[in-house]
């Protein structure tokens, strides 16, 4: 699976009630994007996720993918040689591990991701040159992140199209208005809305993620795996 940071990741303590009845050997981590800091900072995606739920959990560390924060002293200069080592690890990894799909591109069986206000998801923001990026690389390197720090890494497009399962989390009212335009206005192919991009997404809301949605277009379903899916069925 791959995992965003920001706010989805406090989501994820919930998990620790069922490490007893998981698997976790059986769990690969990876991380849909990450900031070039080392990974105890406050920044790091990785961390916030290790703290939130992974620390807690009998998952093996080296099963949790993380970027190198070895390569860096510093935020400046460090992305091109992080996602060139993040990209190169993931390519060497087996198929029975991470299978190859279309074009020899990685499929995850799930990745969690969140968006931000201006409708970016992992890395890839608005009318930035990566987010059309399809060539041989999974992994990309961003230099001038408009949200600090600026240099991170990120999955392209393509590898996050590839996963079997792609699934948003609306939760609160600060989501509520960019998941309307989403889902129901936004252009699919310009990258003015990367998340808008995003092929056959699953949605998690709660009632405030949901608000603004038409009421029409909105179609939960318990249980199964439908387009938009509700966090509360009594908010059905």
């Amino acid at each position: 699976m791959g995992l965003a940071g920001g706010s989805l990741i406090k989501m994820l303590s919930g998990l620790k009630d069922e490490k007893n009845n998981t698997e976790w050997d059986k769990w690969h981590v990876f991380w849909v994007d990450e900031r070039c800091v080392p990974l105890d900072d406050p920044e790091s995606n990785f961390g916030g996720a290790y703290e939130a739920l992974f620390k807690d959990v009998p998952i093996p560390r080296e099963n949790l993918h993380a970027i190198d924060d070895s390569l860096y002293t510093m935020n400046t200069g460090a992305s091109e040689k992080s996602a060139e080592a993040y990209d190169k690890e993931l390519k060497s990894l087996s198929e029975a591990i991470l299978p190859r799909g279309d074009g020899g591109l990685p499929i995850f069986d799930l990745l969690l991701l969140g968006f931000g206000p201006d409708g970016h998801i992992c890395s890839l923001f608005p009318n930035h040159s990566l987010v059309k990026v399809n060539d041989e690389r999974w992994i990309l390197p961003i230099t001038d992140s408009p949200k600090p720090p600026p240099e991170r890494i990120t999955f392209s497009m393509p590898v996050v199209n590839m996963a079997k399962r792609k699934v948003f989390a609306a939760v609160g009212e600060g989501k509520a208005e960019m998941a309307k335009h989403i889902l129901e206005d936004a252009n699919k192919t310009d990258g003015s809305i990367p998340a808008a991009m995003v092929e056959d997404a699953e949605w998690l809301f709660d009632q405030a993620g949901s608000s603004k949605l038409t009421t029409t277009h909105v179609n939960f379903e318990f249980p199964g795996t439908p387009t938009l899916l509700g966090l509360d069925k009594k908010e059905e």
